[in-house]
């Protein structure tokens, strides 16, 4: 159960519902070109620049121009300064200022997005589509426009190397030893989310991964959220790093976790995720599981009575595929495949009673080397 405090918040976010946008509409052939100008406007709030990019390109991006936001006209691609509002702004870059160019690789909800500026160098963390956007919340569409020029220098060709992952002695030592699901005791509890995700990599592996893919790691107490909030304000930047719950693997709390969303909404809707570096660790290889669920809103939680909880989107496949996407999507994947267990679990309830559905397979995901380790 969260905080009081929080039920303010979680029934004003659940009202941005009906105005998050719709999906994008395919993208054209796309160009393989060095170079570009293209005319970036407030609508569509991501635009199609034509170009595809290769994992390792530079990009030199240069925009000039002015927009106007509400009040506040001659916004320039550097972006609006931060004030005390934008803290609450669902904007697509958070922590950038009103206005700012912004990009991201691929048209997926799963891209993160980046902040580009008036002047901005970018090295191409995945291979995929270019687009480029305007800093901007539902709420306060841009009037005016910004000319940007882009400039891509291509990656060097990569080196040719073994490129597959043997999955095999992997699969059947988690298929024998990692628990199906978490509980919400240390020692017995209800059984509660599905363990649906593996992670391989160390630990600098994995926060180096998963901050790249837009995720951050939430506060483990009240107190810490207490200060964290307060650190944000201060900085005038959006505070999205919510607590959980505490859930229980190998008869301990989780390790970390992680969220992903828009600060308005992080109360009641958020997708996330708890880890546990599991005991299957070794000095080669260090396993962390996972199970990752998307809060979607607010319910009774069945085993106390008066109490509320999170309400997740009950095919939890969605957010495991959906973890899978932003690791990929931010080049930070050396392999990865399905796993189906002995007992896949296709149907079952949570700890609080919410319903769960799933395909009953595990996603295995294997980081790519850090740049220390690389070199070792």
């Amino acid at each position: 159960m969260k905080p009081r405090g929080w039920i303010l918040i979680a029934a004003l976010a659940s009202l941005s519902l009906a105005l998050r946008p719709a999906a994008a509409a395919t993208p054209p052939t796309a160009t393989a070109s060095t170079s570009k100008s293209i005319t970036i406007s407030g609508s569509p709030k991501w635009v199609d620049t034509g170009m595809d990019v290769t994992a390792g390109d530079k990009l030199h991006i240069t925009a000039k121009g002015t927009v106007t936001m509400g009040k506040e006209a001659g916004i320039t691609p550097a972006g609006a300064q931060r004030g005390w509002v934008d803290t609450l702004r669902p904007l697509m870059v958070p922590s950038a200022g009103r206005g700012a160019l912004v990009g991201r690789i691929g048209n997926s909800d799963a891209a993160t997005p980046f902040v580009v500026g008036a002047d901005g160098t970018v090295t191409v963390p995945v291979a995929g589509r270019l687009y480029l956007g305007i800093n901007q919340d539902l709420t306060e569409a841009p009037t005016g426009s910004y000319t940007v020029s882009i400039n891509r220098t291509p990656a060097a060709p990569a080196a040719a190397g073994k490129t597959n992952y043997d999955f095999k002695p992997l699969f059947a030592e988690l298929d024998a030893k990692l628990p199906y699901r978490v509980t919400d005791k240390p020692n017995g509890g209800n059984p509660g989310d599905l363990v649906n995700f593996v992670l391989i990599g160390s630990q600098q592996q994995v926060t180096n991964a998963l901050k790249a893919a837009g995720w951050v790691q939430a506060d483990k107490t009240n107190a810490d959220a207490v200060v964290s909030a307060l650190m944000a304000t201060l900085q005038k930047n959006s505070y999205m790093t919510v607590p959980m719950s505490i859930l229980y693997l190998f008869g301990r709390p989780q390790d970390f976790g992680y969220e992903r969303t828009d600060p308005v909404l992080v109360a009641a809707q958020r997708h996330h995720f708890r880890i546990w570096n599991s005991p299957l660790s070794t000095a080669k290889q260090t396993i962390w599981a996972g199970a990752g669920t998307h809060d979607i809103g607010i319910e009774q939680d069945q085993r106390k009575q008066g109490a509320i909880t999170h309400k997740i989107d009950q095919d939890v496949d969605n957010e495991r595929d959906f973890i899978g996407a932003t690791l990929t999507q931010a080049g930070m994947v050396e392999a990865m495949d399905y796993m189906t267990r002995s007992h896949p679990i296709t149907s079952a309830k949570t700890a609080t009673g919410g319903e769960i559905k799933s395909d009953g397979r595990m996603l295995v995901i294997v980081l790519k080397p850090t740049a220390t380790s690389a070199s070792k």
